[in-house]
């Protein structure tokens, strides 16, 4: 295996701002995921960065762990903002199970973490198998296809809008390589046998129409980690910063607000 490289993208705010670092879902370019909340998200410096062959990151040719991926984040962000910098951590799907593995790797450098609409495990290793199968064989285009089912909750699905529409045109430009490794490091990821030791502020956001991380299973992360708070947003699916972005940044601005002395 070879350590993935990120690329990161500044979404708002400015040197001098507390640092909220952001991630994406799988199959999504992190600056049409977060640029809304992030121009909402106000007195904080909000830096995304994309899964490797997505949006401004590289492609890989080797397979990666969520660990190597949570690793090379942290280090494009201290290149940027220093390693003496506290951040604040908020996740999308994959982006959250890197939010989770830098909590527990990294504990010194995360002052709080929002995981959203995310898992401690997300789906079974034989899912992604499958998927990876599929890309192999059909490319990326039944991917693209289900992703709007998949990814939005009602609200959206009633009434689609122009980022809902463009997130998923944006698959189409995804490297299908990197997408099947970042499938294959999602099989392998389960840290839920490590949640108890979690000590740095948690929050879980589920959205209440997301078929692929339920809010059961967030509801459940949270009880498992210590002091972690849950909150549903009511009409949202697998994206909640994308379709709630008002919603989203009130929460994370609770959550943040209790760690602003850092």
């Amino acid at each position: 295996m070879a350590s993935p490289e990120v690329a990161l993208t500044l979404l708002s705010g400015s040197v001098g701002h507390q640092v909220v670092i952001v991630g994406p879902s799988l199959g999504t370019r992190v600056e049409r995921l977060w640029s809304m909340a992030a121009g909402l998200l106000s007195g904080y410096r909000v830096i995304g960065w994309d899964l490797p062959g997505h949006g401004r990151s590289a492609p890989v040719t080797q397979s990666f762990t969520t660990k190597e991926l949570a690793d090379a984040v942290l280090r494009a962000v201290d290149t940027v903002v220093g390693a003496d910098t506290p951040l604040r951590y908020a996740g999308d799907s994959f982006g959250g199970c890197v939010g989770l593995q830098l909590v527990l790797d990294h504990p010194d450098r995360v002052a709080a973490a929002a995981i959203l609409c995310s898992g401690a495990k997300i789906a079974t290793a034989e899912v992604w198998r499958e998927r990876v199968d599929l890309v192999r064989r059909k490319g990326l285009a039944p991917v693209q296809q289900a992703s709007a089912e998949r990814w939005f909750g009602d609200r959206v699905k009633a009434r689609p809008t122009d980022e809902s529409r463009a997130v998923v045109d944006e698959l189409a430009d995804v490297d299908a390589a990197s997408y099947c490794a970042a499938c294959e490091a999602l099989g392998e990821f389960d840290v839920r046998d490590r949640l108890s030791g979690i000590q740095v502020p948690l929050l879980a956001v589920a959205g209440s129409d997301d078929l692929v991380t339920t809010p059961e299973q967030n509801r459940e992360l949270a009880g498992q980690t210590p002091g972690a708070r849950f909150e549903v947003l009511p009409g949202v699916g697998h994206l909640a910063p994308l379709e709630d972005p008002a919603a989203t940044v009130a929460l994370l601005e609770q959550h943040f607000g209790k760690e602003s002395s850092g």
